[in-house]
């Protein structure tokens, strides 16, 4: 848990100056600059914190490892690490309460450090950033001292006169790729500043087949794997023909094929659905989106076998389609995963173990020795009533107790 002072005064006055720029049309966009300068600032006033890290023993816990439940057992933190030996270490009665790997957001939008705070308080102890317009501002959201992990895309990859492509023009018109030609020099500059992936976009009007295929060979050239957005039917049919790494949303016109279906798992292709959104989407525009055509999609996808990441596109921004609040967020789609079929061990794996093994984190996602000490205690079993994840106890991020809720329960949108 936080326990600078100082951090709360200036977390404040972060709040209280954050500024956004307009746009020609009206829309706002944030001021990268300045919201990065008060991130490092934060990070720097908080690097004590590391002193907050102590040996705890947690007994008397049940443990999902990231794969099963196992038996009760002892849990033991060591600085940031899971260890073995809990010699002068702080005892916790656990009470048979559930131990969890901190769940892993495989799609969101933070960009200060209050949607960090709203992911660590509800489980959420790493967080993939999958729009980053600005490095500088997504590299400040790293190293913040009890709070999320985050890994980060680069600049998304869209088409002049696309709805991605429009708000990627707000930022710089220089990023927006018209044809192959194109491809080369946009992926030099995106690896220069060393994503964790690469991100494109899939949509009509966009880029066209073979601009996305030479994106995906480039970047896999470039050692990175590639996420796609993709939350329509015929971007759907792109982003399997690109043969991408990563699917991102379901479609909200028509659901997949089967054909479509047996492609992407022969491919081993991995889909983050982001059902939540997904819904808000539809919610918002009824007479446009069609949420079953996406619950529809998921299911068949789950049927056959694909991989499935938990991941929630939370954000604040009001010009997109929906906003969908940080941390809470993964809790509903947890129960959103389990509706379209998956079971309540696989929604935990799809949240926690699965996006760690297809990201390549070596290092989260599980309850293991040697593995970092992200992890939350509920109470009740998640694997008999998946909404059981929202009764959060403590959460630990690196070793660091984040906070305890008073009242012992999340509360978030009932569906």
């Amino acid at each position: 848990m936080h326990g600078n002072p100082i951090y709360y005064i200036f977390l404040s006055a972060v709040l209280l100056a954050s500024r956004s720029i307009s746009c020609h049309n009206g829309e706002e966009i944030l001021d990268y600059a300045s919201v990065a300068a008060q991130n490092n600032q934060a990070r720097s006033v908080h690097q004590g914190d590391r002193h907050t890290q102590r040996k705890v023993a947690i007994h008397n816990v049940r443990v999902f490892d990231g794969h099963k439940l196992q038996d009760p057992s002892t849990v033991i933190i060591e600085g940031a690490f899971i260890g073995r030996d809990d010699r002068d270490a702080e005892h916790i009665d656990g009470n048979g309460a559930t131990l969890l790997p901190g769940l892993i957001d495989a799609h969101c939008h933070p960009s200060n450090l209050t949607h960090l705070q709203d992911l660590a308080r509800f489980g959420v102890t790493t967080a993939f950033v999958m729009a980053c317009y600005s490095s500088e501002m997504c590299k400040s959201l790293k190293n913040h001292s009890g709070l999320p992990d985050t890994l980060r895309s680069g600049d998304p990859a869209s088409a002049p006169g696309s709805v991605h492509g429009t708000l990627t023009a707000m930022v710089d018109p220089t990023l927006l790729i018209s044809n192959q030609s194109q491809v080369p020099s946009w992926m030099t500059r995106q690896l220069a500043s060393n994503p964790d992936y690469i991100k494109i976009i899939a949509e009509t009007p966009g880029l066209d087949q073979q601009t996305l295929d030479l994106l995906v060979d480039q970047s896999h050239q470039g050692g990175k794997k590639v996420v796609c957005h993709a939350s329509a039917l015929a971007a759907y049919s792109q982003a399997i023909m690109a043969n991408v790494d990563h699917i991102h949303h379901a479609p909200l016109d028509t659901a997949i094929t089967s054909d479509m279906v047996q492609t992407i798992l022969y491919q081993h292709q991995v889909v983050t659905p982001t059902l939540t959104m997904m819904r808000a989407i539809a919610e918002n525009e009824p007479e446009t989106r069609n949420f079953q055509a996406a619950i529809d999609s998921v299911s068949m996808l789950i049927n056959a076998g694909i991989p499935i990441l938990a991941g929630t596109d939370a954000n604040t921004q009001p010009s997109v389609p929906a906003m969908v609040p940080f941390g809470i967020s993964m809790h509903d789609e947890l129960e959103n995963l389990v509706t379209s079929g998956l079971s309540n061990l696989e929604a935990l794996q799809a949240a926690t173990s699965l996006p760690a093994k297809y990201f390549g984190l070596h290092d989260g996602g599980v309850i293991a020795l040697g593995k970092r000490a992200d992890f939350f205690l509920v109470e009740g079993n998640p694997l008999e009533d998946i909404k059981a994840t929202r009764n959060i106890k403590t959460v630990w991020l690196a070793g660091i107790e984040y906070a305890a809720r008073s009242n012992g329960t999340v509360t978030g949108v009932e569906r």
